[in-house]
């Protein structure tokens, strides 16, 4: 019985190949899109899973509050130095506390016999000061060793790939040593534990003991005041507790206003705005964009939300072409259903018969759907910088959603149609009274049509706006110039840092260069130096903070900054006058730029203030999503660790390109060369909008793919039934053109309804994305125009084929096979 359904449904699929193949492949590229778009939901829902005591680990987070209204200012997971010992104290019952701080890009030496058998390495991420504790926490598979000695300075545990990149072999690894920046702290190799996978988010590769940040920091009184600080935040830090077993989260929420409190002691000293500290779960941590990842390469939860409704849009398009053509169909079986009536088949057979004609479609187009993502999942794991797998032996929840993913698709492509063929009469199927017409479902038909081309439309919108932004990113003008600037890193050793103002002249001698700069940063970057100002003689700090440049009296003209008041600060090594960007001078209620100049400006209370001698162009010192900050620029040169060069574009930024290099290694032998250009550094600021406007591109192209592979059918099975129709027309004068006309003019209507409806709304969901960057361009009209004309346009491509064929047919064969 079985066996007899399966060779019925083969032999109707063969006999309508056309249109089966059709089914096949759209239902297999919505499929397949599926797929990919629930491995990526997956993927970012399940990070640090494998963590066994993951339901008892949070993470402390912060969030600023503005006393006067009770709004909440800026959010992260920052942590000061003492945050850790603190809640020791007031929380005994946490079963363990650590706070880990990255160390960031990091040059590493492995000691060799002498000079020459030295190796260098530049690590650029993975590098945290731990303490022991942390490996209580999380769970760490070690291969040697273990991490109790961190409670001393001058150890380490590294991940086995660098243990065995620095020295061959993880045992070889044990109780070596290794040196630390240029100026060569060592750190004794103490374990080695296996590779954390990737999907985590706190990938550390290596953990250097917190004993020995607070020796950097000084003298046994430096280190007790550093301990006593809690309002200094280390970039990239977080602080993760341990609850044992049963302990009530909300009660120690509860108590944690009072230890801010005790602790921060803002009320004495009357801030702006107050510290509200939180236990964040661990399982929430990838997905709240708000406290933000050591990673930061988490999508939001809005965004897979979108994602996740792309996909079952892209599968319901894929239906609706499914049922388009076999309602559309129904009449050319009218014969067959008739003759299996009177032969005794009751409407229930007939309608299983028809699913499993549908099952078998649904099957073939999951196994195709299957081999298109294995294809194209590099693609995307390229695209998204992670790594997602399809394997099916290894994860039920892959195989549930195939299955779940067959049935549904099956049920809903195939139910409504095999409804309409089996509710045929008999009698009027077999005298050949079944018609398009007759049938019914030509209106649910055209709403069909008219919904595959709103998603369509909504997402080429989408696309359009995305591309449109990305391009705005690109050429705005961001008050310097980006372009052609290399930013060269420095070793950060006293000794070498005597070497830098002879590098920069060796540098500026170079026929290619034509400008350089010892600074601090650059002036757009996210990551930067944060303090607090006070204004003038003012006793209380402003309620902001500022961010801090440091650079030499060649920053400007390096990056093509300019004034719009006041003067250069003089050449000094050590701040002694200020330039401040317009935004500060707004921000302290200041008419006019030349308000300021002459006023003071200091960092913390009691400390020296400098006079503003200038006033800079306001320039964006973060991404295009952020406001401007106030800043500050001056001299210091101790902070100084890049050299910024301006090369003069052309044929022969090659050639200086290699001289740059020649000369930083003549003078900085043991230091590794390390460069990268400021526009590419800028560019990394949007790397999750550029990954959007792919994927929008990407998932744009199939929807409009599916809907005019749905189209295509439409107007063959359109093309047969119009046969007589057509040929008449054309023994009466009928011009190729009308004909064509003739099927293409429903599909335009259609899809301008479509337009008409997709435009509002994909105007609101694009203005409410555009509302995220505080610099984005304007929607426009043009955006709507071009998205209706590709849309009709590439509609006529696939209908005009068929269109033409049928139009340039003979019409006396057409009459003679009537």
């Amino acid at each position: 019985m079985i066996n007899t359904s399966i060779k019925l449904s083969f032999r109707a699929l063969w006999r309508k190949r056309s249109f089966s193949l059709i089914n096949i492949l759209g239902l297999a590229v919505g499929i397949g899109a599926g797929l990919l778009i629930f491995l990526v939901i997956r993927h970012e829902m399940t990070y640090d899973d494998y963590q066994t005591k993951r339901d008892r680990i949070y993470r402390v987070v912060t969030s600023s509050i503005n006393r006067s209204n009770g709004e909440v200012g800026w959010t992260h997971s920052m942590v000061v130095l003492p945050l850790a010992s603190g809640l020791q104290r007031t929380f005994p019952t946490l079963e363990k506390v650590a706070t880990i701080w990255e160390i960031g890009g990091a040059q590493i030496y492995v000691p060799g016999k002498n000079l020459s058998d030295e190796k260098r390495f530049r690590e650029t991420g993975g590098l945290f000061f731990t303490e022991p504790s942390l490996f209580d926490i999380l769970d760490f598979t070690w291969l040697d060793g273990n991490a109790a000695g961190l409670k001393e300075p001058n150890t380490v545990v590294l991940e086995e790939g660098i243990a065995t990149s620095y020295f061959g072999s993880i045992h070889n690894a044990m109780g070596k040593t290794i040196q630390l920046w240029s100026y060569r702290v060592p750190l004794r190799v103490i374990g080695v534990f296996k590779n954390l996978t990737e999907h985590t988010d706190i990938p550390l590769r290596m953990g250097v003991s917190n004993a020995t940040r607070m020796n950097l920091i000084g003298t046994p009184q430096q280190q007790a005041e550093a301990m006593d600080d809690w309002h200094s935040l280390a970039g990239n830090s977080a602080c993760f507790v341990l609850l044992p077993k049963n302990e009530n989260i909300k009660r120690l929420q509860a108590q944690l206003p009072a230890f801010v409190k005790n602790n921060y002691k803002e009320d004495e000293a009357h801030t702006f705005t107050t510290t509200r500290l939180t236990f964040q779960p661990m399982r929430e941590m990838h997905l709240d964009k708000r406290f933000g990842t050591i990673r930061g390469n988490s999508l939001s939860i809005k965004e897979l939300w979108a994602l996740g409704l792309i996909g079952i849009f892209l599968l319901l398009v894929a239906c609706i072409n499914f049922i388009n053509l076999a309602t559309a169909q129904a009449v050319t079986r009218a014969k067959e259903i008739g003759v299996r009536k009177v032969l005794g088949s009751n409407r229930l057979q007939l309608l299983k018969q028809f699913l499993n004609e549908t099952a078998l479609i649904t099957l073939l187009a999951l196994i195709s759907g299957i081999i298109l993502a294995l294809l194209f999942i590099p693609q995307l794991n390229q695209l998204m910088g992670k790594t997602l797998t399809i394997d099916l032996l290894h994860s039920p929840s892959l195989l549930l959603f195939l299955i779940t993913t067959g049935l549904l698709v099956t049920l809903l492509a195939g139910f409504y149609p095999a409804m309409v063929l089996s509710g045929f009469s008999p009698v009027a199927a077999i005298k050949n009274k079944i018609s398009a017409r007759t049938v019914g479902g030509i209106s649910l038909r055209r709403g069909l049509v008219v919904f595959q081309f709103i998603i369509a439309q909504l997402l080429v919108i989408g696309t359009l706006v995305v591309v449109k932004q990305m391009k705005y990113f690109r050429q705005q003008s961001m008050g310097f110039q980006k372009e052609a600037i290399l930013l060269v890193d420095l070793p950060s050793d006293s000794t070498l840092k005597t070497k830098y103002p002879y590098l920069k002249t060796r540098m500026l001698e170079l026929p290619g260069v034509a400008s350089a700069a010892l600074c601090s940063n650059s002036p757009s970057s996210i990551s930067g130096y944060f303090t607090d100002v006070f204004y003038n003689n003012d006793a209380e700090k402003q309620p902001y903070s500022i961010k801090r440049l440091f650079a030499d009296t060649g920053y400007l003209n390096t990056f093509k900054m300019s004034m719009v008041a006041g003067r250069l600060p003089f050449a000094s090594d050590t701040a002694r006058e200020l330039l401040v960007n317009e935004t500060l001078v707004k921000k302290l209620g200041l008419k006019s730029p030349e308000e300021i100049l002459g006023k003071l400006i200091g960092f913390r209370d009691n400390s020296p203030r400098y006079p503003v001698v200038g006033v800079l162009r306001d320039f964006n010192n973060s991404s295009l999503r952020d406001p401007i900050q106030p800043t500050v620029l001056t001299s210091d040169y101790d902070q100084y660790g890049t050299l910024a060069l301006r090369l003069q574009p052309g044929e022969k930024m090659a050639a200086t390109l290699k001289q740059v290099q020649k000369t930083f290694t003549e003078v900085y032998p043991t230091y590794l060369y390390d460069p990268t250009f400021f526009d590419d550094r800028i560019g990394r600021f949007y790397t999750a909008e550029a990954m959007t406007a792919q994927l929008f591109k990407v998932f744009a192209f199939l929807a409009i793919f599916i809907s005019c592979l749905g189209l295509y059918g439409l107007v063959s099975f359109m093309a047969v039934q119009k046969t007589k129709e057509v040929g008449i027309r054309k023994v009466l004068g009928a011009s190729v053109q009308h004909i064509v006309y003739l099927f293409s003019k429903e599909f335009t209507l259609l899809i301008g309804i479509a337009f008409i409806i997709a435009a509002p709304l994909g105007y609101y969901f694009m203005q409410e994305w555009l509302s995220g960057f505080h610099y984005h361009t304007s929607m426009g009209w043009g955006i709507f125009v071009l998205s209706v004309l590709l849309s009709i346009g590439i509609a006529w491509v696939a209908v005009g084929y068929k269109a033409v064929k049928a139009a340039l047919a003979n019409p006396v064969k057409s009459l003679r096979a009537e």
